[in-house]
């Protein structure tokens, strides 16, 4: 082998190293982007998006045992899809983004809807709804000032939790059932419980935050 051909096939060797591998560009890229959103427990996170009007719509309805029994599958896939991500290592930003989303719009139209029916106290109503509003404003501006949104707390899980467990205890309240009367005083404990944690992990995140943008502005 001649001096050029050893030069030439080091050149191929080194273009062929430097390559993107299949999957990250063109078509490939764009499967590989479509797969990193289409996991099971994205698809899971999705389907709890889609069923929150009709769990909203049963419980306005005064269906509360479709209602109680909808809203209790709905919130419990909120543990599905995390352990499922974990299992199968396909944990993705989107996911990590949507989850808590659709957490906090479970919590909102649920308890929308027992406000309609009278169920739930409006000022815990106003409570949860004002602080997500907050946050949902506040992730998008913290997005352009590249700053990335906090990721979920231990306290803002217990909270979800929390209120999860205190709105489908205050349908039972509504049943007529004979421990209706102690379902009712358990959720509304629960339900301001869960306020005060839901505002607990709202300072977190705040905290958080500022911790981020003084980062932010110190890299600059």
């Amino acid at each position: 082998m001649t001096e050029r051909d050893r030069t030439e096939d080091a050149l191929l060797h080194r273009e062929a190293a430097a390559a993107p591998p299949a999957g990250t560009g063109g078509a490939d890229g764009a499967s590989g982007r479509m797969s990193a959103i289409l996991t099971a427990p994205n698809v899971i996170t999705f389907t709890r998006l889609l069923l929150m009007p009709v769990c909203a719509w049963l419980l306005v309805d005064g269906r509360w045992v479709a209602g109680l029994w909808l809203t209790a599958v709905v919130g419990s896939t909120d543990w599905v899809d995390g352990w499922l991500a974990r299992r199968t290592g396909s944990v993705s930003r989107l996911g990590q983004l949507m989850d808590p989303l659709a957490d906090r719009l479970l919590i909102a139209s649920v308890t929308i809807a027992l406000v309609i029916r009278g169920v739930v106290p409006l000022p815990a109503v106003l409570l949860l709804v004002g602080r997500d509003l907050v946050l949902l404003i506040g992730f998008p501006l913290l997005a352009r000032r590249g700053v990335r949104p906090p990721d979920v707390v231990w306290v803002g899980k217990a909270a979800t939790f929390v209120l999860l467990f205190a709105l489908p205890t205050l349908v039972v309240g509504e049943t007529g059932l004979g421990l209706a009367p102690t379902a009712r005083a358990l959720g509304l404990a629960l339900l301001w419980f869960g306020v005060a944690l839901y505002y607990v992990a709202g300072a977190i995140y705040v905290r958080m935050a500022l911790q981020g943008l003084r980062a932010a502005r110190g890299a600059k």
